[in-house]
């Protein structure tokens, strides 16, 4: 396994437990976090910098109870590590439970992600 492969699976392991100041370690002062989607959804947007990136984290934590990450597929090329699973999650303003596809790509720089992708279905959290 790569080393930007474990440093992924910690962040995951990080954001189970939800210790964002861990996921927050591994990143770049100047990320780029793109999580595109409806700006009713408090998690997606395009955030510069880790202070805007705290914004995704913030969403999450507001609409999503229960979450379950479980990513099955690590692909790693150079300085960039591709993932693929699923995201299971109870929506907490309508209660209902939602079970929706994730892909994710992480670009490193110096050992911290310096680019984020996440793509999911985002028409299921509406």
């Amino acid at each position: 396994m790569s080393d930007l492969v474990a440093i992924v699976k910690e962040m995951y392991t990080a954001f189970g437990r939800g210790d964002v100041p861990a996921i927050m370690a591994r990143v770049s002062d100047d990320v780029l976090w793109e999580a595109e989607g409806p700006a009713e959804l408090g998690f997606t947007g395009v955030r510069h910098g880790k202070g805007e990136t705290l914004g995704f984290f913030e969403g999450i934590a507001r609409e999503h109870g229960e979450p379950k990450l479980t990513m099955t597929e690590f692909v790693a090329s150079g300085d960039s590590v591709a993932t693929f699973g699923r995201y299971e999650v109870t929506l907490k303003k309508s209660g209902r439970r939602l079970n929706a596809p994730l892909g994710h790509l992480f670009q490193f720089r110096d050992g911290k992600v310096v680019r984020y992708i996440n793509l999911t279905n985002t028409a299921a959290y509406l």
